[in-house]
């Protein structure tokens, strides 16, 4: 999740207290926590869990403008909250804006924008799923405003960091088939597409890392390349310089079971398979990678 800094949001706590109080510039009369309270995240956890008292939650989705920019607002602050608090908070919401199923599926497009859209400002899918899970169970919407969120609620919860990874079943380069769950060990797994410049860019620097290249020798870990697509003979010449050691599979409904709007996508699996990280950024993998065979060679 993209976020701002600590001193950059306790200078908003400040500002849309006041902004709040003194011109009413806000959509609705934000939560001012007392003046006594001086931690932090105490204050965080505080306008958090109420956020929307002020807010006529009826009549607030007339402007979707406004409505937006104040989620927006309650999604800086949630940020810093515990998730305890961030939790109970989102079912408040979610549970008051469900009387009127048109509303909720506006905060569910709106939550869309601000916390899963490649755009999003604060893009958590941890903090989009309950939102997702809302609309797609609200059967009082048409099967039609409904089927999208159904779809990414589905992806999420199968992929959650801290779940075990769904298995995967793919074709290999020979045209053999694969499973996930048949890997041993700790698994980069890796998600990309041979027509994308940013996939083949990485490509090329894991091929040619040092570190992984003793993990693959010592057993410890191993990288599994998934194209999202099908195994044609296209795909086949493409892959054929992958380094020999790499697992490298096709499966044309893997974006059933992870979210891969955009490539690449890197997930690290422990040897038990559950997902330790998602969406790993580029340095800090070959960082990580770095470490990690630090780390077992200090072992060994």
């Amino acid at each position: 999740m993209k976020r701002i800094g600590i001193i950059a949001v306790l200078l908003a706590l400040i500002s849309l207290a006041s902004v709040s109080q003194e011109t009413n510039r806000t959509y609705f009369l934000y939560p001012s926590p007392p003046e006594s309270m001086t931690n932090f995240y105490q204050r965080c956890n505080f306008m958090t869990d109420r956020f929307w008292d002020n807010c006529n939650l009826k009549s607030a989705f007339s402007s979707r403008v406004k409505m937006k920019g104040a989620f927006e607002d309650y999604i800086s602050i949630a940020a810093h909250a515990t998730v305890d608090t961030v939790m109970m908070s989102f079912d408040k919401l979610i549970k008051e804006v469900s009387k009127t199923p048109k509303n909720l599926l506006t905060l569910g497009e709106i939550a869309e924008e601000c916390l899963y859209s490649d755009s999003a400002q604060f893009k958590s899918e941890q903090m989009y799923l309950p939102f997702a899970q809302a609309v797609a169970d609200c059967r009082k919407l048409s099967s039609a405003d409904r089927a999208r969120f159904a779809r990414q609620a589905k992806i999420l919860s199968n992929s959650q960091v801290g779940m075990i990874a769904p298995d995967i079943e793919f074709t290999r380069r020979d045209g053999s088939k694969g499973h996930l769950n048949d890997v041993a060990g700790r698994i980069i797994l890796f998600f990309n597409d041979p027509d994308c410049d940013e996939c083949n860019m990485l490509m090329v620097r894991l091929s040619a890392d040092y570190n992984l290249k003793q993990l693959h020798e010592r057993g410890y870990l191993t990288l599994v390349s998934i194209y999202p697509g099908e195994a044609d003979e296209e795909w086949k010449n493409r892959v054929m310089d992958y380094p020999e050691n790499w697992v490298v599979g096709a499966s044309a409904n893997v974006d059933e079971l992870f979210d891969l709007e955009s490539t690449p996508v890197i997930v690290y699996l422990t040897p038990d398979h559950k997902i330790l990280s998602k969406d790993i950024d580029h340095e800090r993998l070959l960082e990580m990678i770095r470490i990690l065979n630090s780390k077992t060679k200090a072992g060994s």
